[in-house]
C-alpha cells in the first residue's frame, strides 16, 4: 500500500481516503497477527520523524502519513485486547465462582433460553468480596424473567468461549468484550441499578409494544411484525427463518445497513410520489431512522445500520457519489476507533458496508437498466436497490454462510413493495392499541392480511426444489 503511494500525486480528498484505508488495513492485519509494542512504538516514531523531515506536501510525506495511520490502526486493535489478570473475570475461567454484576444489555430471549450479558462488579473470594471487571454471557431459563439494569448474584462454573465447527464463536463474543460464558448457573436478583435512565425507559416502552403486538395479532404474524419494526427475529419459528433464508429476504428482519437502506429507499419513493421535495424527504427519512434506532434501545449494530442508511440517502439527495467515498472511509475509521474487532469478526458490519457501496455506486446504473419496469409503489427503485445490494454482498454471504438463493431477485420484487406499507400499518395499529386495545385490534386486520401474504410468498418460493444452492 505504502509503496503504491510513493509515486502518486495526492489531493487532499485522496489523502483522507488513503489515510483512512491505511488505518483500516492496520486493524485488519492486527486481527490476525500480533506484534510487540516495541515494534509499534518504533514504527510510529520513525514515521513521525520522516513526516517532519520530508518535503512539505510531497508524495513521500503523504506516504509516511499514511504509514502512521497504518501503525495507529494496528495499535488500536491491540489496545482492545484486555490483559487477563486476577482483576479480570476471565482469569477465573474453568473455575466455580460466585460473582455479582449488572445486566448490561437487553436480555436476548430465544425460543428455549435467555442470554444475559453481565457486567461483573465483585467476585467472592476466601477473604471476602473483591472488585472485578469483565463481561460474562450467561445462558439461563426463560423464567424467572430478568431486565436490563437488574443487579444479580450468580454462582456457576465459568468457561472460555470456543469455536463451534466453522463458526468463530470466541471471536464473535470477543467483539462485545465477552471472554467468559456461564451455563446453567444459579441466579439471584439482589437489586436494580439506576444507570442509563433513557435506555431503561425506551426498553420498557419496547416491552410494552412487544406485548401489545401479541395481543392484536396471532402468531407468527406478531413475531414477524417485531422483526420488521425492531429487528426481533429471534422469536420467529425456525421454519420461517429457513424460508426467509432460502428465499433471500432475511434482510427485511435482520437489522443492518442493508435492511435500513432498502426500506429507506422504498419509503423515499413513496414520499416523492406523494409530492414531497428531495430535501424534505431526506429529513423525513432521517427522522424515521432516528426513531427506529431509539425504539430498539440504541444497540451498536443498529446505530451503525442507521448511519449506513443516512449515507445512502446523502448520496441520492446530493446526486453526487464522489464525496461519499471519503464519508464511507471516515465512517469506518470512527466505528473501528470505537470497536476495532468488528472489522473481521462482525458479519453485520461487513454486510452493511458492502451493501452501502452497492447502493451508492451500482444502484444508479441499475435504475437505468430497469427503466422498462413500472415504478408503481416504487417497484423499479426497490428492485434496483435490492439487486445492487445482492451483487456486492453475495460473495461475502457465500463465504460466510455457504448458501446462495436463486429466487432472491423474484422474492424481493414480490415482497419489498409491501414492506413500507406493513411498517406503516404496524405503527398505526400499535399506536391505536396503546390508546385503546380494541381499536388496535381492528386496525390490525389489513396488517394481518399483508403479513400473511409476505410469509406465504416466502414459503412458496423457498419450497421450490431449486430455490437455493448449498455450497
Amino acid at each position: 500500500m505504502t509503496l503504491f503511494l510513493f509515486v502518486m500525486k495526492f489531493r487532499k480528498s485522496q489523502f483522507v481516503f488513503y489515510a483512512c484505508m491505511s488505518f483500516i488495513i492496520g486493524v485488519g492485519l492486527a486481527s490476525f497477527f500480533t506484534i510487540s509494542w516495541t515494534v509499534i512504538y518504533f514504527a510510529g516514531l520513525v514515521s513521525i520523524i520522516m513526516i517532519i523531515f520530508s518535503k512539505a506536501k510531497s508524495s513521500w510525506q503523504l506516504a509516511f502519513l499514511c504509514f502512521l495511520f497504518f501503525v495507529l490502526g494496528y495499535g488500536r486493535y491491540q489496545l482492545s485486547i484486555p490483559i487477563i489478570n486476577e482483576n479480570q473475570i476471565a482469569f477465573y475461567n474453568n473455575q466455580k465462582v460466585v460473582f455479582q454484576g449488572v445486566i448490561a444489555d437487553e436480555p436476548d430471549a430465544r425460543l428455549d433460553q435467555v442470554k444475559l450479558t453481565i457486567k461483573s462488579w465483585k467476585l467472592k473470594a476466601k477473604t471476602g468480596w473483591q472488585d472485578i471487571q469483565g463481561n460474562v454471557l450467561v445462558n439461563t431459563n426463560l423464567y424467572p424473567q430478568y431486565n436490563y439494569n437488574d443487579i444479580v448474584e450468580i454462582s456457576c462454573k465459568l468457561a472460555a468461549p470456543e469455536p463451534i465447527e466453522d463458526f468463530q464463536y470466541d471471536k464473535y463474543l470477543a467483539k462485545s468484550d465477552i471472554y467468559s460464558v456461564c451455563y446453567r448457573g444459579q441466579i439471584k436478583l439482589i437489586g436494580h441499578f439506576q444507570g442509563n435512565f433513557v435506555k431503561s425507559f425506551i426498553l420498557k416502552i419496547k416491552n410494552k409494544v412487544v406485548w401489545l403486538a401479541g395481543q392484536i395479532l396471532p402468531e407468527p404474524q406478531a413475531s414477524f411484525l417485531g422483526g420488521l419494526l425492531w429487528g426481533a427475529k429471534k422469536g420467529l419459528p425456525p421454519e420461517i427463518l429457513n424460508d426467509f433464508t432460502a428465499a433471500g429476504v432475511t434482510h427485511i428482519i435482520a437489522v443492518s445497513g442493508y435492511n435500513i437502506t432498502i426500506i429507506a429507499v422504498a419509503l423515499t419513493s413513496i414520499f416523492v410520489a406523494l409530492g414531497f421535495g428531495k430535501k424534505t424527504v431526506f429529513w423525513l427519512i432521517v427522522l424515521c431512522i432516528a426513531f427506529f434506532v431509539a425504539i430498539t434501545g440504541f444497540p451498536a449494530s443498529i446505530i451503525r445500520a442507521g448511519i449506513m442508511g443516512i449515507i445512502v440517502l446523502m448520496s441520492q439527495t446530493l446526486g453526487r457519489v464522489s464525496n461519499i467515498k471519503n464519508t464511507l472511509a471516515l465512517t469506518a475509521l470512527v466505528m473501528l476507533l470505537v470497536n476495532p474487532k468488528i472489522l473481521i469478526w462482525d458479519a453485520g458490519f461487513q454486510l452493511s458496508f458492502l451493501s452501502t457501496i452497492g447502493l451508492v455506486y451500482l444502484s444508479p446504473l441499475m435504475v437505468k437498466w430497469l427503466k422498462w419496469l413500472p415504478n408503481f409503489l416504487g417497484i423499479q427503485d426497490s428492485l434496483s436497490t435490492t439487486l445492487s445490494a445482492i451483487v456486492f454482498t453475495t460473495p461475502l454471504i457465500l463465504w460466510q454462510f455457504g448458501r446462495f438463493s436463486v429466487v432472491a431477485p423474484l422474492a424481493n420484487l414480490l415482497i419489498l413493495p409491501a414492506i413500507p406499507l406493513m411498517m406503516l400499518l404496524g405503527f398505526i395499529a400499535i399506536a391505536l392499541g396503546l390508546i385503546w386495545l380494541p381499536a388496535g385490534s381492528v386496525a390490525a386486520w389489513p396488517l394481518w392480511l399483508g403479513l400473511t401474504y409476505i410469509l406465504n410468498t416466502a414459503h412458496w418460493l423457498a419450497a421450490l426444489s431449486w430455490s437455493n444452492i448449498n455450497l
